[in-house]
C-alpha cells in the first residue's frame, strides 16, 4: 500500500511538471534585431486559473518579444504568479477587473509606465497604459488601450452608444497624443473592439484615417485580407491593432520590420478549442520594427 502510494505520487508530479506545449510549428516572433511589440487581449484572465498562468508562462518565451501590451487582466495575484515564473521578465498592472497590464523583458530600459489621468474619461472605459521606454538609443512611447465593446455597427450620436463612444475614444487619443507626444517615437496598442475595414460613414477610426501623413494601422492588410489571419475568430473579424506615428513610418518601411496576427493556437494540440478554453478568445497582434543604425 505505501509503495503503491508512493508510485501514484511520483506519477502525479510528473503529471503536474510536464509542458504544456508539446506540438505545432514554432511561434517565435522577436528577433535579436528588431524592438517587437505584441498586444494581447488576454480575455478574463486566468480564464482557468493556475492552468492559464501555466500556459502563459510556457507560450510567452517561445513568442521571444520585448513588449506584451495586455488587456482584460483581472487578477493581481495571478498576474504576480505568472511574471514570478518567466524568468528575466517583468510586469506592470492597473487595477481593476478589466486591468490593463506589461509584461517586458527585463532587459529593456522602462522610464516610465502610469495611466494617462488626462483620458480617464467614459468614451475610453478603459484609462489608457502609457509605457515609455529606450530602444536603440531612441524613446519609444506605447499606449495600451481597450474601447468599449460591441453596438449594432453604426454611429449614433448618443451618450451611450457603443460606436460612438469609440469615436470619441479615437478623437481624445489623437488629441492626447499631439498634445503631448508630438514629434516622438508612438505605438498605440490594444483590443480596439472595431473594423479598420468599416466604410468611413461607420468608420470610428475615421480621424486617424483621414491623416494617413500622420497616422498608419499597420495591421491594415491583415483587416482587409483572409479572415483566417484575424484576432478575433469568433465572430470573425479583426479587433486589435496597432498604430504608428510617422516618426516610425522609416522604420516600419524597413524590411525587416513586419506586423502579423499571432495563430498561437497551432502550438497546442488541441488547437483552437484548447487555446479558446484555457487562454483566449482573441489571438494577439504583433509589430516588428528595424531602427536603423
Amino acid at each position: 500500500m505505501i509503495i503503491c502510494a508512493l508510485l501514484l505520487l511520483v506519477f502525479n508530479s510528473c503529471a503536474e511538471n510536464k509542458n504544456i506545449i508539446t506540438s505545432g510549428n514554432s511561434i517565435q516572433f522577436g528577433t535579436e534585431s528588431t524592438f517587437d511589440v505584441i498586444t494581447w487581449n488576454i480575455e478574463n484572465f486566468p480564464k482557468q486559473n493556475g492552468s492559464t498562468v501555466d500556459y502563459l508562462a510556457e507560450l510567452i518565451p517561445l513568442l521571444d518579444v520585448d513588449i506584451i501590451a495586455m488587456q482584460e487582466i483581472g487578477d493581481d495575484d495571478y498576474f504576480n504568479q505568472l511574471v514570478d515564473q518567466l524568468n528575466g521578465w517583468s510586469g506592470f498592472r492597473t487595477g481593476g477587473s478589466w486591468g490593463l497590464a506589461y509584461i517586458y523583458k527585463s532587459e529593456v530600459v522602462i522610464n516610465r509606465i502610469e495611466e494617462i489621468q488626462s483620458l480617464d474619461n467614459y468614451n475610453l472605459t478603459r484609462t489608457p497604459l502609457l509605457m515609455e521606454l529606450e530602444w536603440g538609443g531612441e524613446n519609444v512611447y506605447i499606449i495600451n488601450n481597450h474601447y468599449k465593446c460591441c453596438g449594432n455597427g453604426t454611429i449614433e450620436i448618443e451618450y451611450d452608444d457603443e460606436e460612438y463612444r469609440r469615436l470619441q475614444a479615437s478623437i481624445l487619443t489623437k488629441t492626447y497624443i499631439e498634445s503631448n507626444l508630438d514629434g516622438k517615437n508612438v505605438i498605440l496598442v490594444g483590443d480596439l473592439n472595431d473594423e479598420l475595414s468599416d466604410p468611413e460613414s461607420t468608420n470610428v477610426f475615421i480621424n486617424f484615417n483621414n491623416d494617413a501623413e500622420n497616422y498608419l494601422f499597420v495591421d491594415k492588410n491583415i483587416a482587409v485580407g483572409s479572415s483566417t489571419n484575424w484576432s478575433y475568430p469568433g465572430w470573425p473579424s479583426h479587433l486589435d491593432h496597432i498604430l504608428i506615428t510617422n516618426e516610425l513610418f522609416d522604420e516600419f518601411a524597413n524590411t525587416e520590420s513586419s506586423v502579423e496576427t499571432i495563430r498561437v493556437e497551432e502550438k497546442l494540440d488541441e488547437g483552437w478549442s484548447e487555446y479558446e478554453n484555457y487562454i483566449s478568445d482573441h489571438r494577439p497582434v504583433g509589430l516588428r520594427l528595424k531602427f536603423s543604425q
